[in-house]
């Protein structure tokens, strides 16, 4: 295999991983959506890196694309966005 083989799977990994969020939030038309492009882009990279699952290193390289997601989301948890109060930071205090 060549390297953007390799390169293929580990991004395969990346994007199969995003499955998992998608549908634990429920089945709405947002996620539906965003699982369908993840699915498909995951199918399409792991069909562009050729992967075999006699390949050992095209294995390691998927879970490895998925650990690095799931490493970079513990180090660094999403935190909602709160709506913008009416009173601004600069405006003193009544």
């Amino acid at each position: 295999m060549k390297w953007y083989n390799y390169v293929a799977c580990f991004l395969a990994g990346v994007f199969l991983i995003h499955i998992l969020p998608h549908a634990l939030n429920g089945f709405s038309l947002k996620n539906v959506i965003g699982i369908l492009v993840s699915l498909v882009g995951g199918c399409l990279l792991l069909w562009v890196g050729r992967f075999s699952p006699r390949n050992p290193i095209a294995i390691a390289l998927v879970f490895l694309g998925m650990a690095s997601v799931l490493i970079f989301t513990w180090l660094h948890p999403h935190k909602p966005h709160h709506p913008a109060t009416s009173q601004s930071i600069d405006s003193p205090m009544q």
